[in-house]
């Protein structure tokens, strides 16, 4: 089971009120619905290829309404093999009246209602049931996403969004508008409004040890950068103390330069800081990191001066 499936798996289990289920039913309708109009009576079907959606679509239906759909499926001979259910709910104008999706006249209402204003979070709810995804943060990429038909439906789950401090976006894709979220905090906050608490808890645990894992990667990743710096300039060093001595020798060299060639001499691997606090041990006395990095610079200089080329 996909970590999406968990997450709908739980949030169809838990107690709502009347009220919210209806919000959460108007949002699987506005998404996942086509109307049906015959015989000057109104239809609604719905296609999914989810047992556990149908089965959810079915119960709404019975407590909120007292009523049943007409229920079937059939298989598919494409690579998914997954079946396709069919739901239909039968001269439904009253249903669609009640939940706002149609007006007085029968005509469809487009907009998002502002009938569900209390219940924002259910009607999230169901839209993400209809047509919702989240990535197993344990896996992949940080993202979830809704899937949508028109702009209206966009403009409505970003408003939502946003008045909870989630930050939604919206990509075109195969001529589907897709309201989307990419930042982690906030798809774990979607997963606690939308009622996933479990789920939360498990999607914030993979979180902090992936987050956790980045950071000592990162952290691991700059030690051996500096390392491999720290040894590249070692290097350099110890060739123009050589290039110095064979060309020049250590006679017209002041006391502080040769306390930092025996110091380099006698440590070649070792970083500046721990040059420093090897100082005390190796000449007599204590050394600054500034104090040693600056003679070492004279130190550069003055090979290059004397010829020193990349090379030799």
């Amino acid at each position: 089971m996909s970590f999406a499936q968990e997450v709908k798996r739980e949030i169809i289990t838990n107690d709502y009120t009347i009220e919210a289920l209806k919000a959460e039913l108007y949002g699987i309708i506005k998404l996942k619905s086509e109307y049906i109009i015959a015989n000057k009576s109104f239809n609604l079907e719905i296609v999914t290829t989810s047992l556990s959606l149908s089965r959810r679509i079915v119960a709404l239906f019975i407590k909120v309404y007292g009523i049943n759909l007409d229920l079937a499926y059939k298989n598919r001979n494409n690579l998914d093999k997954r079946k396709l259910y069919y739901l239909v709910l039968r001269d439904c104008v009253d249903v669609l009246l009640d939940l706002d999706l149609i007006d007085e006249d029968l005509n469809i209402i487009d907009k998002v209602s502002n009938k569900y204003i209390d219940n924002p979070e259910a009607v999230l709810r169901g839209m993400f049931l209809a047509k919702g995804s989240v990535n197993d943060p344990h896996k992949s990429n940080y993202h979830l996403e809704i899937a949508c038909d028109y702009q209206e439906e966009v403009d409505y789950i970003i408003a939502v969004l946003d008045k909870f401090g989630i930050s939604g976006h919206m990509i075109t894709r195969k001529n589907r508008l897709v309201v989307y979220v990419k930042k982690s905090e906030q798809i774990g906050d979607f997963l606690k409004i939308i009622g996933a608490t479990n789920t939360l808890f498990h999607y914030e645990n993979e979180r902090i040890k992936r987050d956790l894992n980045n950071v000592v990667n990162r952290v691991l990743n700059c030690d051996i950068a500096n390392s491999d710096r720290t040894q590249l300039a070692s290097l350099r060093q110890l060739k123009h103390i050589k290039f110095i001595e064979e060309n020049m020798g250590y006679g017209n060299l002041t006391n502080r330069i040769m306390e930092v060639i025996i110091l380099r001499t006698s440590h070649p691997d070792s970083s500046l800081n721990e040059l420093s606090e090897l100082s005390e041990e190796t000449i007599g006395r204590y050394l600054s990191k500034s104090h040693i990095n600056h003679c070492l610079r004279e130190i550069d200089e003055l090979a290059i001066k004397l010829g020193y080329k990349e090379g030799n």
